[in-house]
């Protein structure tokens, strides 16, 4: 039995996160990853055992990519619409990175959910850092700072706005008569403009 090599098992992740999240592959045979990292197909068994493995292996992995930065932006002291600046930035990079991803995680939670009443377990109930924000939400709504609602409202309009362009990509492409590099140019653009949509009604109620 030859011995596991990090970088072997590394580039096989990475290629899959590749072929899978950011071509879209989802359903890629093991052969089409392997011809893809440059390697035998018997390898990805050695390493994952089955597809199912290594599928699990690269929701993990990309899900630990987002939520690295991503933590301790909203961990951080920074003030507010800072730390709201760049959480959108690095959340929408790695959007950017792995258009398929959220389009994956949004229908295998209804799957799992039709099919066992749960959902992945990569999602944990409210993590620290988030709980973290929405309380400085709350005050930054106090203060006037941005509109009043919930610190909810103010979160479901954050994701929405950064994820909806994403897994709605083909087809705004297609109604909107863009290109890859027009779109892209846009989604690069949105960052702005989804700041400035949140901070633009201090001190008015919904």
């Amino acid at each position: 039995m030859p011995i596991k090599d990090c970088k072997t098992e590394k580039n096989i992740l990475d290629t899959a996160k590749r072929v899978f999240f950011t071509e879209g592959r989802v359903y890629a045979t093991t052969q089409e990853i392997a011809d893809a990292a440059g390697v035998n197909r018997t390898l990805i068994n050695y390493y994952f055992h089955s597809k199912k493995a290594l599928f699990e292996a690269v929701i993990k992995t990309a899900m630990e990519e987002f939520k690295g930065n991503a933590d301790l932006i909203l961990l951080s002291d920074m003030p507010f619409r800072e730390k709201t600046e760049k959480f959108i930035d690095d959340f929408m990079n790695n959007l950017i990175r792995y258009p398929y991803l959220e389009s994956f995680i949004t229908v295998d939670i209804i799957q799992n959910r039709l099919k066992n009443n749960t959902s992945l377990v990569i999602l944990v109930k409210s993590p620290s850092p988030i709980q973290k924000y929405l309380k400085e939400i709350e005050s930054e709504m106090e203060a006037g700072r941005i509109q009043k609602s919930t610190s909810v409202h103010f979160m479901m309009n954050l994701f929405s706005l950064m994820i909806y362009p994403l897994i709605m990509k083909p087809l705004q492409m297609s109604l909107m008569n863009l290109d890859e590099t027009e779109y892209n140019k846009i989604l690069n653009q949105r960052k702005q403009v989804i700041l400035e949509l949140l901070f633009s009604g201090g001190n008015r109620k919904i």
